[in-house]
Parts: C-alpha cells; structure tokens; sequence
C-alpha cells in the first residue's frame, strides 16, 4: 500500500510540473510549444524573451514548459503541450536518446519537431535543428588563450581545463574545440576536472592550484563553472588568466572589472538561439523553404572590448522589465 501511494505521489508530482507551463491560450492562432531546462540561469532566460519576441514578430501563440532538467517531467509537459493543440513543439532535449520517446509520439500525432540548443542522436525526430557549432564556440575562445601564450607568457604556459562532466554530449566536442585552437603554441596541461556549477567551478580551481601553484590560464566549458572559477581567484590573490563559454551578468561585470581575472567568454548568442527556433517553426509551418541545419554564429566578449559587455548588460537589464 506505500509503495502504491509512493508512485501515485511521483506521478501527481509530475503532472503539477506539466501542468505549470503557461496556461491554456485561445485556439484564435497557430500555437507552438516550447519546452526549455528551466528559468534558473540568464542563458535560459534570454532563450525564453528570443522566443517570445519572436512569437510576437510572426503573430503565433506561444507556450512555454519547463522539464526542470528531469526526463519523467519533460514528457510530461510533451505530452501536455500535444494535449493542448500545438502545431510544432520546439526543444532543447535533456538526452539524445531518452528524451526521443514523447516526441516521438508527439510527431505520430502531426505535431513537427524543432530541436536546440541540444540535438537528438536519430537525425529523422527532429525536422530542424538550430544551434551553435560546439567546436568553433570553444575554439574562438582557444584563439584567444593561444595569444595569451604568445604575447603574455613567452610562447609557453601551464593551462588548468574544467571541461563539463562526460555524460554532456558538449564536453568533449568543446574540450577537443579548444585543444584545436592551441596547436601553434605551447602549453602543459596541469589539471583536468569536471565541473558544470558554480560550487564545482570553485572546486576544480582550488584542487588545480593545489597540484600546480604556478598555473597561468583556466579554461572552464561554461558560465557556472567559469564564475566559480572566478569567485574563487579574485577572493585568492593568484594571478591566473580564466577563459570560458556562455555569458553572464557576472562574467561581464567581471570583465569590466580592471582587477577581474576574467579575459574573454565565447557566447551561444541564446535570444538568437530562442528567436531563431520560433523564427523556422513559424515558417515550416507555412511550408516555406527552411534549411535543415541552422547555425547560431558564435559571439566573443573580451574586456578589451567593454562596449560589447555593456550592451550585453542592456540585454540583461531588458530581462528585468519583462
């Protein structure tokens, strides 16, 4: 008998996240529905304002879900979304193989597929896909660092990597992306630690430091693990240079900072990526020419260029007001 009130408990559960998305609009014009991670970071967040810019500019009804980073709830809200009469369901799957199912059965049921940000293992789910290349996004970055070694240590230097966990389909992309972008230079590899939060970032520095006191750059593989990273080295004193992937109100006001140890942050350009995803649903929908593989442009924000961080702070600020 627990264990029978045990499971109902999981499922009502579950059913009150799918039934948190936006609530039910007027059938009046095309619906689409979108399904994001969450709305606990500034790269989600602007994903979110993309798309509903972008659902205003083409006049659609937009709804948006929330999978809170859980497979059992993201089908859920799929499965509601297909409920409620969406035409196309845009989404960042949190597998590429377990997340396959409910939309699956979303497209027997007529419903079209526009896959971001991540993508799907079975290329057929998915009619679009809209996203950055993983591997110039970590090699424009590795650019940089790699003239940093040129100029600010002599041609050589000893690199700390906090590359995200293994079981994120972009780690090892991003981490092969940034080893591309050092073949002319020198450089020893001191430390290697997974991280993908802010509490890890801090970590994985102090235990890279530890080993070797005198590394000069870390690369982090995002915005979480990269602010740790840099929490951790302002309040220590060390002169290290950090480099990373994904923007954040900290990361630029870091860059800004004439004492910050923060040098560049390559960036997924995520209102673009939101935007864009609506932009081609809209227009599939319409059987309008669309091409199959969308690539999102990497931007590159460096403190040697603080009018790119202010207006990125713009952006942020903008969020704010909604």
């Amino acid at each position: 008998m627990k264990v029978r009130q045990s499971v109902l408990g999981a499922v009502a559960s579950i059913m009150v996240f799918a039934l948190s998305a936006t609530p039910a609009l007027p059938q009046t014009k095309t619906l689409i529905g979108a399904v994001l991670y969450a709305r606990d970071s500034q790269f989600w967040q602007q994903v979110e304002l993309g798309m509903r810019d972008a659902a205003k500019t083409y006049d659609v009804d937009l709804q948006v879900a929330l999978s809170r980073r859980q497979l059992p709830t993201e089908a859920a809200v799929i499965d509601d979304l297909v409920t409620r009469g969406v035409k196309a369901l845009v989404i960042s799957p949190l597998d590429k193989d377990a997340s396959a199912t409910a939309v699956k059965n979303a497209k027997a049921k007529g419903v079209e597929t526009i896959e971001f940000n991540t993508f799907f293992a079975d290329r057929n789910i998915a009619s679009h896909s809209i996203g950055v290349d993983n591997k110039e996004l970590a090699a424009s970055v590795g650019r940089e660092i790699a003239k940093a070694i040129s100029t600010d240590f002599q041609g050589d230097a000893k690199i700390g990597l906090i590359p995200l966990p293994a079981i994120n389909p972009g780690s090892a992309v991003r981490k092969n992306g940034l080893l591309s972008a050092l073949t002319g230079v020198k450089y020893q590899i001191v430390g290697e630690i997974e991280a993908a939060t802010p509490e890890k970032g801090a970590n994985a520095v102090e235990d890279i430091l530890r080993r070797d006191p005198s590394t000069q750059i870390i690369w982090a593989s995002n915005s979480g693990s990269l602010a740790g990273a840099a929490n951790t080295v302002d309040h220590s004193g060390d002169k290290v240079q950090l480099y990373g992937i994904d923007m954040s109100e900290e990361l630029a006001r870091e860059m800004l900072n004439s004492t910050g140890h923060v040098m560049a942050v390559s960036d997924q350009q995520p209102y673009k990526l939101g935007f864009l995803s609506i932009e081609t649903a809209v227009k599939s929908l319409k059987g309008e020419k669309v091409s199959r593989d969308i690539e999102v442009p990497v931007k590159l924000y460096s403190r040697s260029n603080p009018a790119d961080l202010n207006d990125y702070l713009k952006v942020i600020q903008s969020l704010r007001a909604q």
